[in-house]
């Protein structure tokens, strides 16, 4: 799913994100060694990785929340219970 959602982002910065991502959360490696790897300041790093990471939480939330009845649909149908 996080790859899933990773590969999806549409920000200018989405491919340098994505393979900082990928070596992060896929790799396993320490992000400042994966920044070091793709030639980026550690803390811009922090700034991808959280914007990817924000995105992908957004996208799962949307994702699991798909197909499930909004909170209006249910609060009328238990007030059509009553």
């Amino acid at each position: 799913m996080t790859c899933a959602c990773a590969e999806t982002c549409g920000h200018a910065d989405a491919p340098m994100a994505r393979a900082l991502f990928n070596r992060v959360e896929m790799m396993n490696q320490p992000p400042s060694l994966a920044a070091r790897a793709l030639g980026i300041e550690p803390g811009d790093a922090s700034y991808l990785l959280t914007g990817l990471r924000e995105d992908v939480a957004k996208d799962f939330v949307r994702v699991m929340l798909a197909g499930r009845p909004s909170i209006d649909t249910t609060n009328q149908e238990e007030a059509d219970d009553e």
